[in-house]
């Protein structure tokens, strides 16, 4: 649910900003009013009042400019103040990023045949083939990307 806006049904994530993008958000960005105005200001259009949509929409217009999913979250990082983690999947990559504190848990399995990330391992631990999966913790400020 959404802490920088009406916890409602608006504000559930995953945060879907068109057909084959979607943005989990783990955290609080501080500057989303600042930054809602700026995407305003260059044509971008909300739906809600939540910050979440602000970062989904903010790395929408990043791809839309050409720039590619590690680009967008680098982008993001350097634009956006607060504590988070972040997973942002589009039609054919699936990627993690956390802020440079890394205040917000996170947790990656991956196998050979599959990512799967969560905010514990418990989430985690009834995958198939998990018990061989490398179980790593995202450090601050890398973006972890994986294409089809």
């Amino acid at each position: 649910m959404a802490t920088e806006s009406a916890v409602d049904a608006a504000g559930c994530h995953p945060y879907a900003v068109g057909p084959d993008q979607c943005l989990v958000h783990n955290g609080s960005f501080a500057n989303h009013a600042t930054i809602r105005r700026e995407l305003t200001a260059a044509g971008v259009e909300f739906d809600s009042l939540n910050d979440t949509e602000v970062g989904a929409r903010f790395v929408a217009q990043r791809l839309a400019q050409g720039v590619d999913i590690e680009t967008a979250l680098k982008d993001l990082c350097a634009t956006f103040d607060g504590f988070y983690t972040l997973l942002v999947s589009h039609h054919d990559s699936f990627a993690v990023v956390r802020d440079a504190i890394a205040c917000k848990p996170a947790v990656i399995a991956e196998t050979a045949d599959w990512v799967a990330m969560a905010s514990e391992y418990r989430a985690l631990a009834n995958l198939p083939g998990v018990a061989s999966a490398r179980i790593w913790e995202p450090e601050p400020e890398v973006v972890y990307a994986w294409t089809r």
